[in-house]
């Protein structure tokens, strides 16, 4: 390295190399080698690529834009950003950033003057790509750089990346130096074939071994510290979890705390902000970080992170990448992380670089499968037994985009079997058959986004619109579910789930309590429920338990086999004591089957089937759907609602049976699972289950079929689909990202050996096993009722703001109902009669009518029966009094609605009851009466 620059990258803390970015830099500057680097978090990995290429760059006197290095996250990008600058003064490059939010003057500024590297997302570099200005700047492009790799292996956004790469290598006539950055692989031989296709790139592992410790605990509320916590919040599991967080908080300097959805993020963000105020720890300052927050927000947090202003950090995958937020000592993972590759990503972010030592914490819930979850993930996390990564082969959707991306790039337009030709050398596409590709093209024809001509396929006026609505991220929105009686928020679900699954009546689980549906209003995107009166029977099969991550097939297994030795020996194994300090027994219930074994139990008080089978998230779903299908087509008189953990499936059966009968279906099912992974009954099984349509909505989305908060969704509409080319690749991410082929093969040629057995059990009650495999998802097992919360429904009616108007002389006042109860008489107080009317709106149409029926004017049919419903709530008001204030003020009550609520009290019903059962009434039709009026 020549002197100068070696002086700068010294003043900026780079001594010397390591031998990771030694090697890179051989492979990329001196061999000109695409290259495949597979590091930790801290190692160096993103100066080990770029100054390589940066050196190259200079002394081949590369004109702009000569890299482009693509992140998937924005704020990476901004991370990246900020380093890569530093180190390109030292080379006297130039660097800029370009995406979705760049100002216009940076944009503006980027096309006049290019830099030497590009920093973008997958998304920005394929509009770089078709932009008329600065697409001529990749003609003198040599390298890409692709940061966490492994996350856009399993994106169709990453695919897209590597898709449109491939023919811009085609369109300049060079290869270009390909570049991957990855902390976790599980096979890098593949993944290096999708990254250079067609040549064998340069691996380059760390040989470094950053030691890792983690340990996993069930926190025990014995300390006075969790005592004064489950005394704000009641609920003593969760409290000495929360201690335990505060505990750990106290004794590091900086600590992330990772979870796995980002309503619990919120969760216990919101518990670990208020609870150390009210117990007077000021200095331990908590803060939440995950993709939804502003990009102002996240900024702050991560800066006062970095200078320690905040101790901690409540988290999901967002910080899970190289974003620079200084020093971790301690990564607290709460709850089972789920796979090992993302315990290693979140544990490799504490310890300094490569000499410091990784140490993370996992708190688990009181269950022995969370527990021995928890503990098989840490073990493997530290053996580096990764997850395989789920990549889409011949990705459909994917190839639209290309193909569109190639009608800008050749103006003229390209050959249609040439491109079929060229596209199956790319290892993504070897094996994409020509009626896959020749439906492709049709559909593509007959959207118009491209136009076939004599075998040449050209754009057309929609092409560019095609580019720039469509994204490769689906997108949804959110609808809130809201507790009917109080109106407080109880979470929020995906708007696709909620039309699919959701009916009024169904039972929801959400944060591990049981809400019963009342129903969905589609303008405000809201669902509304109830605490739920049910029985353990009908809370069982949750309409919604929340997305969770995958647990993969031989995590599951493997948790079997430690069951089936505990089960023998009561101690928990050698290999895993290490990261179970302090706790060598575990007691297993008796009747819990282990790994050998699949026990197929009817619950008689359930009237349903408990299926345990460590077989993992994805190979559970498709048993639990194969063997509803079987169940459904052998008994058609039955109805079967199914749902499945990566330990259990269960299926309720509704409709007369036998519980032999119903064993004995589901038994021989099982016996002969392998002839059921036939792919066409596989189509069937999908077309009977959720997954299918759900990813319909997204790959409408990728082909521009479907445009979110336009396209009204419904089961209807998704299912036009399933017979098209949107449906059909659908049905191949529901291969691989619901399903698990390969291992129910495993597992089906296990069965036929006689390696794993089938056996079914009757039980009258719920098994001391039944209830750890239901405490796993966290699903109610207590058969109890719960009452409506008179106290704080009528609190919230009282709190609402109404108006009364008086029907003769326009007389209003307003203010809530608690205010408004105070009246003694419900009589107009400027002309003394008995006319004033209950109005919930701000009244400005009640008002208009009133205003013209006392000038005598003529009013529409629609407009005399408002005026009518205004007499009739005012002498319902006068005669009834507060009580009939109480009935009106409620949502969709009018008069002939509160008669009949004041009727029923007065044959001796509850006031607040009654009301709240025609709120439910309302909320059920609110949708189809929304419907009428905008009909």
């Amino acid at each position: 390295m020549p002197g100068k620059i070696a002086e700068c990258l010294k003043s900026l803390g780079y001594e010397r190399f390591t031998e990771l970015q030694r090697r890179s830099f051989e492979s990329i500057a001196l061999r000109n080698s695409s290259t495949l680097i597979v590091a930790p978090t801290g190692s160096g990995k993103t100066e080990a690529a770029v100054i390589p290429v940066m050196y190259s760059i200079l002394k081949q006197g590369l004109k702009p834009i000569a890299c482009i290095y693509i992140t998937p996250l924005r704020a990476l990008n901004r991370d990246i950003e900020k380093r890569l600058k530093k180190l390109a003064e030292c080379f006297g490059l130039e660097i800029s950033l370009k995406h979705g939010d760049t100002p216009e003057t940076v944009r503006k500024a980027i096309l006049e003057n290019p830099p030497h590297i590009l920093v973008t997302t997958p998304e920005n570099f394929n509009y770089i790509m078709v932009n008329e200005k600065l697409a001529p700047s990749l003609a003198n492009l040599r390298f890409i750089v692709f940061d966490e790799f492994h996350e856009l292996l399993e994106s169709k956004r990453g695919l897209l990346a590597f898709t449109t790469s491939f023919l811009l290598e085609k369109k300049l006539g060079r290869r270009l130096v390909k570049i991957a950055l990855s902390a976790t692989l599980s096979n890098p031989e593949r993944a290096g074939e999708i990254l250079a296709w067609g040549e064998k790139p340069s691996l380059v592992e760390d040989s470094t071994v950053k030691k890792m410790s983690i340990t996993v605990e069930v926190p025990e509320c014995n300390s006075d510290l969790c005592f004064q916590v489950k005394n704000i919040i009641g609920d003593e599991k969760q409290a000495a979890r929360i201690a335990r967080i505060i505990e750990l908080v106290e004794k590091h300097a900086g600590v992330l705390i990772f979870v796995n959805t980002r309503s619990l993020a919120e969760r216990l963000g919101s518990l670990l902000k208020t609870i150390p105020e009210k117990l007077g720890l000021p200095g331990l300052r908590v803060e939440v970080h995950h993709g939804s927050l502003s990009r102002s927000h996240r900024e702050s947090v991560e800066s006062s992170f970095k200078k320690r202003e905040v101790k901690a950090l409540v988290s999901t995958s967002s910080m899970e990448l190289g974003i620079d937020v200084g020093h971790v000592d301690l990564v607290i993972q709460y709850l089972s992380p789920r796979q090992a590759t993302r315990l290693t990503q979140r544990v490799g972010r504490s310890g300094h670089r490569l000499t410091g030592e990784s140490k993370g914490v996992v708190l688990s819930m009181d269950n022995t499968i969370h527990f021995l979850e928890s503990l098989v993930l840490a073990k493997r996390t530290v053996e580096k037994a990764i997850e395989k990564e789920e990549i889409i082969y011949s990705p459909l959707d994917v190839l639209a985009y290309a193909m569109a991306v190639e009608s800008l790039l050749f103006k003229e337009g390209f050959s249609k079997e040439g491109f079929y030709t060229e596209i199956k050398q790319h290892p993504l596409y070897k094996d994409l058959t020509t009626e896959e590709y020749e439906k492709l093209v049709d559909y593509m024809v007959y959207t118009r986004i491209l136009r076939e001509e004599a075998g040449i396929l050209r754009h057309t006026r929609k092409t560019r619109i095609y580019l720039y609505k469509t994204s490769m991220i689906p997108s949804s929105r959110d609808v809130m579910v809201v507790e009917a009686a109080s109106n407080r928020r109880i979470g929020s679900l995906n708007e696709e789930y909620v039309v699919l699954n959701v009916n009024p009546g169904d039972t929801i689980i959400i944060g591990g309590n049981a809400w019963r549906v009342v129903g969905y209003d589609d303008a405000e995107a809201k669902l509304y429920v109830e605490k739920t009166a049910a029985s353990i029977e009908e809370a069982l099969i949750p309409h919604w338990e929340g997305e969770n991550i995958p647990v993969e097939y031989d995590v599951a297994e493997e948790v079997g086999r430690l069951i089936t030795y505990l089960k023998t020996h009561g101690e928990i194994p050698g290999d895993y004591a290490a990261s179970a300090p302090g706790r060598t027994r575990v007691e297993v219930a008796e009747d819990l089957c282990g790994w050998e074994k699949i026990c197929v139990d009817y619950v008689e008080e359930l009237r349903s089937v408990l299926v345990t089978v460590y077989g993992g998230s994805k190979v559970n779903n498709l048993l639990r759907e194969i063997l509803a299908t079987v169940l459904k087509n052998r008994l058609p008189h039955v109805d079967v609602e199914s749902y499945s953990s990566p330990y259990t499936l269960v299926l309720r059966i509704k409709g007369y049976h036998t519980p032999r009968e119903v064993t004995g279906i589901v038994q021989e099912a099982l016996a002969r699972l392998g002839s059921y992974l036939d792919r066409d009954f596989l189509k069937q099984v999908a077309r009977n289950g959720k997954a299918l349509y759900w990813r319909i909505f997204q790959v409408g989305q990728r082909f521009g079929a479907i445009t979110p908060g336009e396209t009204r969704v419904s089961k209807t509409m998704l299912e036009a689909f399933v017979d098209t080319v949107i449906g059909d690749e659908a049905f191949r991410e529901v291969l691989v990202k619901d399903y698990d082929i390969d291992s129910a093969a495993e597992l089906a040629e296990r069965i036929a050996r006689g390696d794993v057995r089938v056996e079914a059990r009757y039980f009258e009650k719920l098994g001391q096993g039944h209830l750890e495999l239901l405490g796993y998802i966290e699903i109610p097992v207590a058969s109890s009722i719960i009452t409506l919360d008179r106290e704080q429904y009528a609190e919230r009616l009282f709190n609402r703001r109404a108006r009364l108007l008086c029907i003769r002389c326009g007389y209003e006042v307003s203010g809530t109902v608690r205010e408004l109860a105070k009246m003694e008489k419900y009589v107009c107080p400027k002309c003394k009669t008995a006319t004033l009317a209950l109005v919930k709106t701000d009244g400005e149409e009640e008002k208009k009518v009133i205003a013209k029926a006392r000038r005598g004017e003529r009013l529409t049919s629609s407009e005399q029966a408002l005026l009518e419903d205004l007499a009739k709530r005012a002498i319902i008001l006068y005669k009834h009094g507060k009580t009939a204030l109480l009935a009106l003020s409620a949502r969709g009550v009018g008069a002939s609605e509160a008669a009949r609520i004041l009727s029923k009290v007065s044959s001796g019903g509850d006031l607040l009851s009654e009301i709240y059962e025609s709120e439910k009434k309302y909320l059920k039709a609110k949708k189809y009466i929304d419907a009428k009026k905008q009909s």
